[in-house]
């Protein structure tokens, strides 16, 4: 039989705490959150310490989803919501000789549970995680120590929280920083659960780079997302809406002579680049993410600036009927294949995700050993070609009925970042080359 690493326990403290495993935040019930984060972890066995009344509930709960949980033992606290010897000993056979013991309601990013099973080595009783100063219901004991709980609850049952007061007493903790990057939020009344909502937006919003998409369309994309996580729309069904956003700005764009039509154009590809945040974003609050949403989605991207450039280049072309329109889109046409070129060749050699983001977190930001000045240029030309900021300036040009101008510096910036990416990417594929040869 396998043995569980994680026990989350549902606090007793307050009838209203007791109540909130299955109080849904984002659209997934608290105690599945939960178990889904841990999931993430690398937890694949998890038991839950609930009570009889509450048994039935949380496995119907549970029984909605099949994807992204772990396997669920249970335990029932000793009626009304204390633990005897019975509960103690089922725990004993049930956990490893370390494991943890976290608050349900507690909301956290897995990163937490990663860094104490990266500190599993610490052979100590207990680890306590903390925040600052302030310690968080996320517990590593051991089995050893869990046994002398059978003699503290002796003579009668124990809440949970006077048990975990008796371990504290009576081990010498070793307390242990929550990684800095992540946030934890532990709810106690159900008016909390808009907050943590918010703290979960935030997060998201903190972890994006790039100052368009972080402080433009993120604060439109992420109250946009919490609202379609609680409808439990698909992430890949947004994908498909924004696809046909991203094609019709093209086909309004190409028009011209309109500047009201072509207005709306370019402000259907600023909607498709907002919109574009809202799958991955459902998909991160519902734990739904997946490698096929990953390829939808960077097909989405590149249909939707696909379609945008060959109506901008119509458009030109109607606007002067000058054969320059082909030339520059031409020009971009030939660049943009080879950026593309080289972020599939690169996906498919490290064949972890099938975003096209991967590509600047994984070589882009990875790059060392380059002159300053090459480093500094790819520092700050990046956020030139991320679709967030383009479709902002081609909304802001279109304003102006300047838009047919961007052109010019589309074919421009693309050909200088062609002819950099495939001289950094010969040089990474030598590099990789010499270094295998040597090893």
């Amino acid at each position: 039989m396998n043995k569980t690493t994680a026990v989350l326990y549902v606090p007793s403290d307050t009838p209203e705490a007791m109540s909130m495993a299955t109080k849904k935040v984002a659209g997934i019930a608290l105690i599945v959150r939960h178990a889904m984060t841990l999931y993430q972890s690398g937890i694949n066995e998890i038991t839950l310490l609930i009570a009889k009344s509450q048994h039935a509930q949380i496995k119907h709960t549970f029984n909605r989803y099949n994807d992204n949980i772990p396997k669920i033992n249970y335990i029932h606290y000793t009626d009304p919501y204390a633990i005897d010897e019975n509960v103690i000993n089922e725990l004993l056979l049930q956990v490893n000789d370390y494991f943890f013991l976290i608050n349900s309601n507690l909301i956290y990013d897995a990163s937490v549970a990663t860094q104490l099973i990266q500190d599993s080595q610490i052979s100590t009783d207990m680890i306590v995680c903390r925040e600052g100063v302030h310690p968080i219901p996320f517990y590593r004991i051991s089995k050893k120590l869990t046994h002398r709980l059978l003699a503290f609850v002796k003579t009668k049952p124990r809440a949970i929280e006077a048990c975990l007061h008796f371990l504290l007493d009576k081990s010498d903790p070793v307390p242990i920083d929550k990684p800095a990057k992540c946030s934890t939020f532990l709810l106690t009344h159900h008016s909390q659960r808009i907050v943590a909502e918010k703290a979960l937006q935030e997060t998201i919003r903190h972890a994006t780079g790039g100052p368009v998409a972080k402080y433009i369309n993120k604060r439109i994309s992420l109250p946009i997302s919490l609202i379609l996580s609680k409808l439990w729309i698909s992430p890949n069904a947004i994908t498909v809406f924004n696809i046909l956003i991203g094609i019709f700005s093209g086909v309004f764009v190409a028009d011209g002579h309109n500047y009201s039509i072509i207005l709306l154009g370019a402000i259907l590809f600023q909607t498709a680049s907002i919109i574009d945040g809202c799958d991955g974003e459902v998909a991160k609050l519902t734990f739904r993410g997946s490698k096929f949403g990953q390829y939808i989605d960077t097909v989405s991207d590149n249909l939707s600036l696909a379609s945008f450039l060959v109506g901008l280049i119509a458009g030109y072309w109607r606007h002067t009927h000058s054969y320059i329109a082909f030339v520059l889109g031409s020009i971009v046409a030939i660049s943009v294949s080879i950026i593309f070129f080289w972020m599939v060749r690169f996906l498919k050699k490290l064949g972890t995700s099938a975003s096209l983001v991967t590509y600047e977190k994984e070589f882009i930001d990875k790059l060392t050993g380059y002159p300053e000045y090459v480093m500094i240029f790819l520092k700050y030309s990046k956020y030139l070609i991320k679709k967030d900021v383009f479709s902002f300036l081609f909304l802001v040009l279109a304003v102006f009925n300047l838009l047919y101008f961007w052109l010019y510096i589309t074919a421009f910036a693309t050909t200088v970042a062609a002819i950099i990416l495939t001289y950094l990417s010969i040089v990474e594929e030598h590099n990789s080359q010499l270094s295998s040869i040597k090893d």
